[in-house]
């Protein structure tokens, strides 16, 4: 008999044989990360959901078949005044029970969600998960974007040189002004999931990425910040970060993430950014990956005139919970 539960201290040896069988795992397009390191990571972050958020379980004949996790989001209810949260691992057996298995979980995350007082949701699926799309497209999650992930290995790829026409420097902290005022100019009319959800007033969404690039540069997110200048005037800015989980779980040094943007007179500015940071972290980095909205065909054809590769698209969801 299916039933879904709270996730329990002895369950880590069963939810880790179940983790090992997901064929959705995220790394798995990583060429330098093999079965026992795509599985660690994927552990790693179920541990780490264990601590600072809520899991629970779904078990059919005394064996664990999904799990599932919910993280609170304070930095983003800050922004726009409403409890939000994130759904950071969402990971099930397949096989032809699979729907099944992904549906009562699914209702159980929902409803403890609501219980608890949040009010918005958001879930990244992987693109070969159909059957999880659509188990929480019929519980009214909505798309909102698909994102797309490019990698670049320094020791195994070759680093291109492209001309540009702007000069490329690490940040200063005198740049900081600029860098927040290119965030808010670059991401005006922007369709990012936030701008296309439309429960969040599109000013917040505005608003957030200004916000978003203060704490880069003042809360330490960034494990650096590339400008582009012309003139003496910034026109352009990317920052990234390790990603510490990564890290953790494998002993891999990857950065990525992080937010970039530039000027309307910035154009071709990016593909300078991109170029120093991967210049920058050729010998401290055993992996770079960046993403972007699959729309976005700009950054996606400087990614591939960088002799970055394709490694994996997910779609992101919503839920507004009221």
């Amino acid at each position: 008999m299916l039933q879904t539960r709270p996730y329990e201290p002895g369950d880590r040896s069963a939810v880790a044989g179940m983790a090992a069988a997901y064929p959705f795992n995220d790394l798995r397009r990583y060429r330098l990360f093999n079965r026992a390191r795509q599985q660690a990571y994927l552990q790693h972050r179920i541990d780490g959901c264990v601590q600072d958020g809520s899991v629970w379980v779904a078990e059919a004949g005394g064996r664990i078949v999904a799990v599932a996790a919910v993280r609170p989001l304070p930095w983003d209810s800050s922004v726009f005044g409403v409890p939000m949260a994130q759904v950071p691992v969402f990971v099930h057996g397949g096989g032809p029970d699979a729907r099944d298995t992904v549906a009562a979980l699914a209702d159980r995350l929902v409803a403890e969600c609501r219980s608890s007082g949040l009010r918005h949701l958001n879930v990244r699926v992987d693109a070969d998960d159909l059957v999880l799309l659509q188990e929480l497209e019929a519980r009214g999650f909505y798309l909102v974007d698909t994102v797309v992930t490019y990698t670049f290995i320094p020791k195994r790829q070759e680093l291109p040189h492209v001309k540009h026409l702007f000069a490329t420097r690490t940040y200063r902290p005198e740049d900081r002004d600029q860098i927040v005022e290119v965030a808010g100019i670059a991401y005006q009319g922007y369709i990012g999931r936030y701008h296309a959800d439309r429960h969040l007033p599109r000013h917040l969404s505005d608003r957030l990425y200004a916000l978003w690039a203060e704490q880069l540069v003042d809360g330490g997110l960034a494990e650096q910040i590339i400008v582009a200048e012309r003139k003496g005037r910034i026109v352009g800015f990317v920052g990234y970060r390790m990603k510490k989980d990564i890290l953790a779980a494998t002993g891999l040094k990857v950065v990525g993430g992080g937010l970039g943007g530039c000027r309307p007179e910035g154009v071709g500015a990016y593909s300078a950014l991109l170029e120093e940071a991967m210049r920058e972290g050729m010998h401290r980095y055993d992996m770079q990956d960046f993403e972007t909205q699959i729309n976005n065909v700009n950054v996606i054809r400087i990614y591939q005139k960088l002799n970055f590769e394709y490694a994996r698209a997910k779609y992101t969801l919503h839920a507004w919970l009221e």
